[in-house]
């Protein structure tokens, strides 16, 4: 049988997922909060980054397509724009990766669940992602999103001798 696009689009996002897992697995040998510096700029942690990338799925998926939140407390420290030097919650990193898997979980039962029509709706933010306001165009953003980050979490690696062939 034929797959949706919608379940095109979470299967992708699943896989891009399965390839962040593994560079995020790598951390375990790695001070997690350690900033890396360049030039008088410091970097997001890793740790900020991974907790940056709940939030963005559950902000994202979870309330800019299908308007649910998780309540999640410390959602916010990780946002867009937040300072890390101002975070006032900081859960335990084994609460950060559970949440990070389900959050994941319910995004890609809300992807999978669209109809096409659905994808073509505004989605809840009012907001252009990709020159478009659609829920598809908020999925492709939040698929896009996610490798950069895990770009800079291989940087931390490479800093700290672990490598990924």
């Amino acid at each position: 049988m034929k797959k949706t696009e919608s379940e095109i689009l979470a299967d992708i996002y699943k896989k891009v997922r399965d390839l962040s897992k593994a560079f995020i697995g790598g951390l375990k040998d790695v001070d997690i909060d350690k900033r890396m510096e360049a030039d008088g700029i410091k970097f997001n942690s890793a740790y900020w980054i991974v907790a940056h990338l709940v939030w963005t799925e559950h902000s994202l998926i979870l309330e800019g397509i299908g308007g649910e939140n998780m309540n999640i407390d410390w959602l916010e420290d990780y946002g867009f724009g937040s300072d890390p030097e101002k975070i006032k919650l900081k859960p335990p990193y084994e609460e950060v990766l559970k949440k990070f898997d389900e959050v994941h979980v319910k995004a890609v039962e809300i992807i999978k669940g669209l109809t096409d029509e659905q994808l073509e709706e505004d989605n809840n933010f009012g907001m252009s992602f990709g020159g478009s306001k659609s829920k598809r165009n908020l999925i492709i953003h939040a698929i896009r999103h996610e490798p950069m980050h895990i770009g800079q979490i291989s940087w931390i690696l490479k800093s700290n001798g672990i490598k990924f062939a």
